[in-house]
């Protein structure tokens, strides 16, 4: 069958006429009219700290109560109480704590004394779920895994402590010092996490370098350990000492600076009295002040229980 050119252009032409579906689904280019009508407004979770749908890390040193920010931060979104008694929660939702790292009986304690601190049972707080097995983030079917169980669960807060303990293992070698394997992985574990429904927050160590206590109880994303930490997370909570823990009282005194692409920024001082623990396992509590101000000065700490803070005026301070 002869094909005569004019022909043959014409069939090109029609080729190439033809839209590239998976093209065009791979890099999902809009315009800018249909960009400006998307429903992308911020909604808090917990006001002037923690912004719904970006990943978040809450970072510091060893022994920097991590953990129990956490903690409190599951059970004030479980509950619709202020977070450390002072930051308000607009709404209260479905939260799971992945913990590798301290133990059942150290999460079942502190989580028992923050409750009892905000005037709550830990029973009777059913939205928060506890899990002691850290999804392995390297391996794509432990990752399917973790967005099923999120999904089933109807998961919209996601704690995973600490990174450290998760980040590697599955058969696949990763470095931590490789920013091009460390970011990838990051990615994924969002993109499961938003897909499943499920806000993911880390919390992660700084370096050790970072870690000498000081009056401004200053880090930065940048004195995070591993890389691609720091250039990934989209909001941070990031804690340090500003004076050595005190063993005769359990007394912990701590900065708080937080940050995130949505704008907002904060820094307080934050004491926190655990008090000691006695033969009996008993005699700990978690009584928290926080305020703002230098450290040291005519400004004095206020206990917050009970608190209540807006978010201009939190963002205000």
């Amino acid at each position: 069958m002869n094909i005569s050119k004019a022909d043959s252009r014409r069939r090109s032409r029609s080729a190439g006429s033809k839209r590239p579906t998976d093209t065009l689904k791979r890099f999902g280019l809009i315009q800018s009219v249909k960009f400006a009508d998307l429903d992308c407004e911020h909604e808090w979770l917990i006001e002037g700290i923690l912004v719904k749908g970006q990943a978040g890390v809450i970072g510091g040193p060893a022994k920097c109560l991590k953990t129990g920010f956490i903690i409190d931060m599951a059970i004030s979104l479980g509950s619709e109480t202020p977070f450390l008694g002072k930051f308000h929660v607009p709404t209260a939702c479905r939260v799971a704590v992945m913990s590798g790292e301290s133990g059942k009986s150290s999460i079942q304690d502190t989580a028992n004394r923050i409750a009892e601190t905000k005037g709550l049972s830990l029973r009777n707080i059913s939205g928060v779920y506890w899990g002691f097995t850290l999804p392995i983030l390297s391996d794509e079917k432990d990752l399917e895994m973790l967005g099923e169980c999120l999904r089933w669960k109807k998961i919209q807060v996601v704690f995973i402590d600490p990174l450290y303990l998760c980040l590697c293992g599955g058969g696949k070698a990763v470095s931590p010092t490789n920013l091009y394997q460390v970011g990838p992985i990051l990615k994924r574990l969002t993109e499961t996490c938003l897909k499943a429904g499920a806000t993911p927050v880390l919390v992660h160590h700084t370096t050790k370098a970072a870690a000498k206590p000081s009056e401004n109880a200053s880090v930065s994303l940048y004195d995070l350990a591993f890389s691609g930490v720091g250039e990934f997370f989209r909001q941070w909570v990031l804690l340090n000492k500003r004076e050595e823990f005190t063993h005769c009282d359990g007394f912990h005194q701590l900065g708080m600076s937080v940050g995130g692409s949505a704008g907002h920024s904060g820094k307080w001082n934050i004491d926190v009295r655990e008090g000691v623990l006695d033969n009996d396992f008993r005699g700990r509590k978690w009584d928290v002040s926080v305020w703002n101000g230098p450290a040291h000065g005519e400004e004095e700490p206020e206990n917050m229980s009970g608190g209540n803070l807006t978010a201009s005026s939190i963002l205000s301070e």
